[in-house]
């Protein structure tokens, strides 16, 4: 498996802290994906750096979250 896999980014978001704090700035809707995705595990109410990225996806059109589901 390459050390740049999903799971090894995963890994270290869900035991680095400091993974999960918010941008100093904005992410790009391309990085809002891949924070999205490496920070599956997480709640965005709870994780900032995922509810940057995901105000992102939903601003520029990219998400359109579920009026049903928590965040």
């Amino acid at each position: 498996m390459p050390m740049t896999s999903l799971a090894v980014y995963q890994l270290i978001a869900l035991c680095d802290a400091a993974a999960h704090h918010a941008p100093t700035l904005p992410f790009t809707v391309d990085q809002a994906h891949e924070v999205m995705r490496i920070h599956v595990a997480c709640r965005a109410k709870h994780c900032p750096r995922k509810a940057a990225a995901r105000q992102v996806l939903i601003d520029s059109g990219r998400m359109v979250p579920s009026p049903s589901k928590p965040h």
